[in-house]
């Protein structure tokens, strides 16, 4: 029995010829009917022409009725059918025209395919075939279109038989004559791919040997013969006069030789040569511009040598062996030599033959001479594909040498044949005129060299990013060894040059990219050479360290596969920083020169120029020109659309004459034809088209000029945020690794926030610091430091009287302690290095960060020729005088100068969300040190004690990190708390935020405390400023009204327009804020008196009937009076939040004994401990916790909308409120005494 899939195997070749016959039989007979119409039409045609031309038209009339009525229908395919002839023809003509174009380059490409699929003796004519048309264009030989289809010819023959070999070896006769197993088979390339089994003759059985390339080379041959087959079957058609077109004139430049019998110096000769050739060649035609396939190969053509440099190291990194470790030497010599071209070039005769010859012996590896030697056919086409780049450069090198020749041939005898040859009218011979055509022709278009110019730019711009990507790659990727270690050395010496001296950065960056070159070269040699064994062993015994030792320098053998990947990366890494040091340095250091920016008015002018003349420009300018002196797109795409129009209506005029004798031209031959409409409507039609990318052009131009000012506005916010965001990310790592070296950090910062000269110190030594820890943990991975060796077994001290509970929670007695973790928080990291470096590399990019906004908006302001803003301020323009002119415009005030007008209030509701999130003993200091503050009352006497406020923070800050780090616990000593007779309990200790190895502190609590700091350092800031002229013109002053101020005496100067009149939506905003927040603030206080039931809530529940009771003569009163009030109430609101803090210690650290004997005082003070990570008891049925009315939030916004109504009674705006007050009281009276006093009243 046959199963279903031999049975289709069977049968679908027959089915497939049947159909294709009838398909071919009915497309016959319709071609038939289609040619026999045809020559019916023609014959009518005839008839018709020999017919008068007075009755043309009526008989032109017939014929068409005749026709449609003779002709019979036509119905058409099927739509599939119509699509895929289409397809079909495409696909044809797509055909043809490579065939056309480059078929000597395809019958090579498949010659050499042919060749080197499967290696044997009879490929290998196939491969001497491709083997000699490659050196032959490599000579620039031309091969005549007899010899190569003579070629084509015994090719075709060769491999057809080649194939019918193939086909009747599958016979199982021929493989039972000789077997596959078989020398010969092996050696000719006669693959026994199918097997027959006598028993089940109809099964299709393959050989268990075959390999993908058995497979492949039958289709590779048959390719290669219909290809040879297709390209005779075209070369036949060619005729004589086609092939005529490429004989050469013959020279009859004797005829008329003359020549001057003055003597000339050699100078005036050459002038005179030059004056020959400008009238020469003005006369001809301008030849059209190469396209850009062709600019291309020439760029690549010129530049091979750096693809063979480049290949000869991927070569030897592909292929382990000392032949190919001779091409990694060899290039690594060529690299760091001055002059690489002229070396290259010198080699490239060399590497040819070198790289022939190893193809050569590739090719005979890969014979099957014996079974266990059965190599795939991908090396030799690898090998190939390396070798075109030498053929390529030696290519170039005869080019070269040919072209220099031939110049100094043209120049020995230039004057008298240029004479002679203008004088009969002739052009320049090809061997000569190709020394100033050439030059000429190479030259792309416009656009490509934009293109190219574009690309080189953002090259220069970015390459070096990829440099220092890689540099992470490198170093990071595996395990630590030690040459990865120097490299990280060398990286972050570059970056911390770059963060601390800029100049001296720049001095030294190519001499740190040939550093880095030289280095990589020496790791990739050492790494390459020690996978050979006896090379390895000789290693061992010169250096004397064990396998362990090796591996910890980076020396180790892998397998093939694993080698590839190892030595792929640096090879890669290698190859980046060439190009950067020999190719992008140069102009990357042009392009970040701050001493020499180029001013945008100077480079808009030269784009007007350019953009207005770019057909005159040479295209070398267009090239050449770097990123760095690129000018801004916006006016040089509106200056060549203007250009672009002013052209077209020029030449629309110019072509007025022609267009007009061309139209009385044809108008005289065509008769009554008018060609005036078919030109408006191709006028109309262009027209659109004109529109439609004007239009374009304009959105395109609006959305550039959009995404700059984004641009402009995400660097401006960058610069502003820059120390906030540095600070912030170094203390939270500071934070996250607390260690003795961290401690560095955070003291730098801390100090330079509220001391603005200490920043640039700050930013230098932790920049250094973080490359040095980073360094002391790459070297703590290695496998020489073993941590057990050291550290210290705490469990041999007596531990009888120490409690089981911490007994299993302090790190004395878990595990050994090792005392460097406690020095520098290293450890090892189990082979994933970068997630322990992730929080000292964070440091170094945000100092990286910083410095290179900075110097990004220098740079912008230096071309720009702006001056650095005197305030820090995003909306340039909008100062004090804008606030009443608008939403917008106030808006964009209070961005500008938000914090200026509300840091202080700011930074006091900060304080106060700090006591709430720690709600311990440093937050009961916290309290202290706020109520101290507000009671100085005045803004200036508060500005005169906020420097002192910022150092209370900061030493604050700076001894909570010390008590987070504590004592070593390699000393086995445990704190004296501990040790008591009575210990304290461990919420105790954390209350008190007290050091201790079981319950350790949270250092995140010292984060809430930067942002205090912050806050504060930034208001010190503002008091200082405030008292700037200049600052104060912009922004306002921040000076309190008098408070005896009275509203009712309008002889007083009111510095702001009266709002009360509702003129715009600001006015509208105003009032409310005046007039009415003064209420909203009242329900916030019932709000927070009403929520929660406890004794403090009495407080501002009395507070809030008052106000409300009173408060419209309170209003009245003079300022000082309602300050007075308001100020009571806000020390209440503090006093409040202080006394809930010092509660906190009772519910946190001793709730226990509060449920026991004090759930009253629990159930008056509502008493709940509202931190995480204390050992609080579960509540019981007795006394039952307070939890939702626990917290100081509701204070927190009491407090909060306090300061804001206290802000509002302090401003000029709100003398009109009470204005208005008064008055309205006064008019109330007044009618009301009328109303008494009318005699309706009785």
């Amino acid at each position: 029995s046959v199963d279903a899939g031999n049975v289709v195997r069977l049968l679908a070749p027959d089915i497939c010829l049947l159909f294709s016959s009838m398909f071919i039989l009915r497309l016959s007979v319709r071609q038939a009917d289609i040619r026999e119409a045809a020559s019916w039409v023609l014959q009518e045609v005839e008839t018709s022409g020999t017919d008068s031309e007075g009755g043309s038209d009526s008989e032109g009339s017939s014929f068409d009725s005749s026709d449609e009525t003779s002709v019979p229908a036509q119905t058409e395919p099927p739509q599939f059918i119509q699509k895929f002839m289409v397809f079909a023809a495409g696909l044809r003509l797509l055909l043809s025209a490579i065939m056309n174009t480059a078929g000597k380059v395809v019958v090579t490409v498949l010659l050499g395919l042919a060749g080197i699929t499967l290696p044997s003796l009879t490929s290998g004519v196939y491969f001497g075939v491709f083997l000699g048309l490659v050196w032959w264009w490599v000579f620039d030989r031309s091969i005549g279109m007899l010899h190569f289809s003579s070629l084509c010819v015994m090719m075709t023959i060769f491999s057809g038989g080649h194939l019918l070999a193939l086909y009747l070896y599958q016979l199982p006769l021929s493989q039972q004559l000789v077997p596959p197993d078989d020398i010969y088979p092996r050696l000719f390339g006669m693959t026994g791919i199918i097997r027959t089994n006598s028993s089940d003759r109809h099964t299709l059985g393959l050989h268990t040997h075959i390999t993908w390339p058995d497979f492949v080379n039958p289709l590779v041959l048959l390719l290669l013969y219909y290809t040879l087959m297709a390209l005779l079957h075209k070369w036949v058609h060619i005729t004589e006069e086609e092939v005529s077109v490429y004989l050469v004139v013959p020279h009859v430049f004797f005829l008329c030789f003359s020549f001057t019998p003055e003597t000339e110096s050699e100078g005036e000769m050459l002038q005179d040569s030059e004056e020959v050739i400008r009238s020469c060649t003005e006369t001809l035609p301008p030849p059209s511009g190469p396209s850009g396939l062709v600019v291309f190969g020439r760029l690549v053509q010129k530049h091979s040598y750096v693809s063979a440099l480049i290949i000869m190291m991927v070569w030897s990194i592909t292929y382990n062996n000392w032949l190919t470790f001779a091409l990694l030497v060899w290039s690594c010599i060529i690299w760091m030599m001055r002059d690489r071209r002229r070396y290259a070039m010198m080699s490239a005769p060399f590497l040819a033959i070198y790289g022939t010859v190893l193809l050569v012996l590739g090719f005979l590896s890969g014979l099957r001479l014996s079974r266990p030697e059965l190599y795939p056919g991908l090396p030799p086409a690898v090998i190939v594909f390396y070798n075109f780049s030498f053929w390529l450069m030696f290519r170039q090198q005869l080019t070269e040498r040919r072209e220099e020749q031939t110049i100094n041939s043209f120049f020995l005898f230039s004057t008298v044949f240029l004479r002679f040859s203008c004088q009969l009218s002739f052009c320049l011979p090809q061997p000569f005129t190709r020394f100033y055509t050439s030059a000429e022709e190479s030259q792309p278009s416009p656009l490509v060299a934009l293109l190219i110019s574009a690309v080189k730019g953002v090259l220069v711009k970015y390459w070096i990013l990829f440099c220092c990507s890689m540099f992470f790659v490198v170093s990071f990727s595996g395990k630590v060894v030690v040459y990865k270690i120097l490299y990280i050395v060398l990286f972050l010496f570059c970056v911390v040059l770059y963060q601390t001296r800029y100049d001296v950065w720049r001095r030294v960056l190519k001499t740190f990219w040939a550093v880095v070159v030289g280095y990589s070269m020496v790791v990739l040699i050492a790494i390459y050479m020690y996978q050979f064994r006896s090379v390895s062993g000789l290693f061992r015994q010169i250096m004397g360290m064990s396998e362990d030792g090796l591996r910890d320098l980076g020396l180790e053998r892998y397998d093939t596969v694993e080698l590839f990947a190892r030595i792929l990366l640096p090879a890669a890494f290698l190859l980046a920083c060439i190009l950067q040091l020999h190719y992008f340095n140069a102009d990357f250091l042009t392009l970040t020169d701050l001493d020499n920016v180029p001013n945008t008015g100077l480079l808009y002018g030269c784009t007007s120029l350019q953009a207005v003349n770019n057909e005159f420009m040479p295209t070398e300018l267009l090239l050449n020109q770097s990123v760095y002196s690129q000018p801004d797109v916006f006016p040089a795409i509106t200056h060549f659309r203007n250009n672009r129009l002013a052209k077209e209506q020029l030449g629309s005029a110019k072509s007025q004459e022609t267009l007009d004798s061309v139209a009385l031209q044809t108008s005289s031959e065509k008769g009554a034809e008018d060609p005036e409409g078919t030109e408006d409507t191709v006028q109309s039609s262009e027209n659109k088209w004109v529109v439609i990318v004007d239009r374009a052009s304009l959105l395109l131009l609006q959305a550039l000029s959009g995404l700059r000012r984004l641009q402009e506005l995400s660097w401006r916010l960058m610069e502003l945020h820059s120390l906030k965001i540095v600070s912030s990310g170094i203390i939270w790592v500071s934070l996250q690794e607390v260690s003795l070296m961290n401690l560095l950090f955070l003291v730098l910062w801390v100090f330079a926030l509220p001391f603005p000269r200490l920043r640039p110190l700050a930013s230098s030594i932790s920049a250094v610091w973080a490359c040095v820890m980073v360094v002391c943990k790459m070297f703590y991975q290695l496998k020489v430091i073993r941590p057990l060796d050291y550290s210290s077994n705490c469990t041999a001290v007596s531990t009888q009287h120490i409690p089981v509970s911490l007994l299993r929670r302090s790190i004395l007695y878990i595990e050994p302690v090792d005392p460097v973790y406690w020095c520098g928080a290293l450890r090892k990291c189990e082979g994933r290095i970068l997630p322990c470096l992730r929080n000292h590399l964070m440091v170094l990019a945000l100092l990286v960060f910083e410095a290179t906004v900075h110097r990004h908006q220098l740079y912008f302001r230096l071309r720009n020729d702006l001056k650095p803003p005197p305030f820090s301020i995003i909306f340039q323009g909008i100062t004090r005088t804008h606030l009443d002119h608008g939403v917008l415009p106030c808006i964009k005030y209070f961005i500008n100068f938000g914090y200026y007008k509300f840091g202080l209030e700011i930074s006091l509701i900060v304080a106060v969300n700090v006591i709430g999130q720690r709600m311990d003993f440093y937050a009961l200091l916290h309290s202290c040190a706020l109520l101290a503050v507000l009671f100085r009352r005045r803004r200036k006497a508060i500005g005169e004690v906020w420097p002192k406020y910022c150092c209370f923070t900061a030493g604050l800050m700076v001894l909570q990190y010390l008590l987070c780090i504590g004592i070593p616990p390699a000393f086995c000593v445990d704190y004296p708390w501990r040790t008591a007779f009575q210990p304290l309990t461990s919420n105790v200790i954390k209350w008190f935020y007290m050091p201790d190895f079981a319950m350790r502190p949270n250092p995140l609590f010292i984060f809430y405390d930067h942002l205090l700091l912050l806050c504060s350092s930034l208001q010190w800031q503002v008091f200082e400023e405030e008292n700037r002229a200049a600052v104060r013109l912009l922004a306002g002053d921040n000076v309190e009204i008098s408070r005896s101020l009275d509203p009712c005496s309008f002889n007083q100067f009111i510095p702001v327009d009266n709002f009360l009149h509702c003129r715009s939506y600001l006015d509208m905003v105003k009032v409310f804020v005046f007039s009415y927040f003064f209420w909203l603030v009242l329900c916030l206080i019932f709000i927070t008196g009403t929520t929660r039931i406890n004794i403090f809530c009495l407080g501002y529940l009395v507070a809030c009937f008052y106000f409300m009771l009173f408060g419209g003569s309170v209003l009245m009163q003079p300022v000082r009076y309602i300050l007075r009030l308001w100020d009571w109430l806000i020390g209440y609101t503090c006093f409040v939040i202080a006394m809930k803090n010092l509660l906190s210690l009772g519910s946190c650290a001793y709730l226990d004994s509060l449920l026991k004997s004090g759930c009253w005082l629990i159930q008056a003070f509502s008493m709940v401990c509202t931190i995480k990570g204390y050992d609080v008891p579960d509540p019981d049925d007795q006394c039952e916790l307070p939890e939702g009315e626990a917290g100081i939030v509701w204070d927190a916004i009491c407090f909060t909308v306090l300061l804001a109504q206290r802000r509002v009674f302090l401003s000029y705006y709100f003398l009109y409120v009470v204005s208005d007050l008064k008055s309205s009281k006064i008019l109330a009276s007044r009618s009301a005494a009328s109303g008494l006093c009318s005699p309706h009243a009785s």
